[in-house]
């Protein structure tokens, strides 16, 4: 069980409050995880690829006026992603908010 998972619900239940959760990674596991955490919140997703350019990732943040962005450090580093906008997944402070919830998937 990955422990991604549990952030992913714990900050997709601020979708109450943010009505949109920007998923920044690689297509990969951590999409698929955001994308089921999300939902399974009640929550609404914004997938955003590495790949695209800057000014198009900029337009995004703005137009869908995301305020929290799930990622990883080598990949925040390419955007921009505020500090607080971010939570990323390799983090210590995240790992350590990861390692204080149970690893059973949530019903």
């Amino acid at each position: 069980v990955n422990p991604s998972k549990t952030v992913c619900k714990d900050v997709a239940m601020s979708a109450l409050v943010t009505p949109v959760i920007a998923l920044y990674f690689d297509r990969g596991p951590e999409m698929v995880i955001g994308i089921l955490g999300i939902l399974k919140a009640g929550g609404a997703y914004v997938p955003l690829d590495p790949d695209y350019p800057t000014a198009r990732l900029a337009y995004m943040f703005d137009d869908a006026k995301l305020s929290t962005v799930i990622t990883h450090s080598a990949v925040q580093s390419r955007t921009p992603i505020s500090d607080t906008q971010a939570l990323c997944l390799d983090q210590s402070h995240v790992q350590m908010q990861l390692a204080k919830h149970s690893l059973n998937n949530i019903k």
